[in-house]
């Protein structure tokens, strides 16, 4: 049995009973084929080695981060997992292959005074269309007030806020799993107005953030030109995760429960939170500023 038999099976294993999403599917199922154009023996001939040389090419080649290569040795993993699962081979010729260690990079983010500047910039941009105006305010602010991902904003649907409740409901983030997000006050009046204004325009959308001319949903590729417009106009870099980023570190800065921003951002592991703790000096100053050292 070779790998390219086998991959359809894998296929519906992991969409059907796995339930894994289709971008990872679709993650697993080019690296597997990338390896079996160039490994083209039966599966049970396959070898560490084999897989260890493909690895160590890849990285060389493609200068691939640490990160990256784990994110690749765990997708073959995946793979010949299935495999012994369905007595192809016995052991998984991928687990003797060491994980190198991940960088520990502290995340990007704005300071107090870029996040203002980008907001002075957003309100005072000149958008083609009124409502334009409000989404992309209230875009913005949507990031930094509640710290989600790209893609959670993006399939924001228009039935999961709840201005009565002040809550956002988000579905299916990050791990497939629910989590509901305080509306902060400063965000409530962008919000509300800009719902009012797709309601006066007749837009029903499932949608909440929309493209202007239709009711569809906004697209990553929308988002971009959006961000990219607001780069030129504050004349420094920023992208939505970090904004998300920003979010950690001013929730923290402002005294934030560390286990509450955990559930708010959706993060499996208290330790992801904790790093805004790192990434935060303005705390660590004043304490230190305190100290009577000699």
């Amino acid at each position: 049995m070779k790998i390219p038999s086998v991959l359809p099976q894998f296929k519906r294993f992991a969409l059907y009973e796995r339930a894994m999403t289709p971008k990872s599917i679709k993650e697993i199922m080019a690296i597997v084929q990338l390896f079996a154009d160039e490994n083209t023996q039966s599966i049970h001939l396959i070898t560490t080695n084999h897989i260890r040389n493909f690895l160590h090419q890849r990285k060389y080649e493609k200068m691939w981060t640490n990160k990256t290569f784990r994110n690749k040795r765990q997708y073959l993993k995946t793979f010949f997992d299935y495999c012994i699962r369905e007595n192809y081979i016995q052991i998984n010729p991928v687990t003797k292959i060491e994980k190198p260690k991940l960088e520990k990079r502290l995340p990007r983010c704005l300071n107090k005074k870029q996040t203002t500047q980008l907001l002075m910039q957003v309100d005072t941009y000149s958008w083609h269309y009124q409502t334009a105006f409000l989404r992309n305010q209230t875009i913005i602010r949507f990031f930094l007030f509640t710290g989600v991902r790209l893609n959670e904003l993006l399939k924001l649907k228009t039935r999961n806020l709840n201005f009565e409740e002040s809550e956002i409901l988000i579905e299916q983030g990050k791990g497939r799993k629910d989590r509901i997000i305080p509306i902060h006050p400063e965000l409530s009046p962008y919000l509300k107005a800009y719902a009012k204004a797709q309601k006066h325009r007749k837009i029903h959308s499932e949608f909440f953030f929309t493209s202007i001319r239709s009711n569809k949903g906004l697209t990553e590729k929308n988002l971009y030109a959006i961000v990219k417009k607001l780069r030129i106009a504050c004349g420094f870099y920023f992208s939505p995760h970090m904004l998300r980023h920003t979010f950690g570190k001013l929730s923290i800065e402002a005294n934030l429960n560390p286990f509450k921003l955990k559930e708010i951002m959706g993060h499996s592991n208290i330790s992801t939170t904790q790093i805004y703790i790192s990434v935060s000096t303005e705390n660590i100053k004043k304490s230190f500023f305190k100290l009577h050292l000699i």
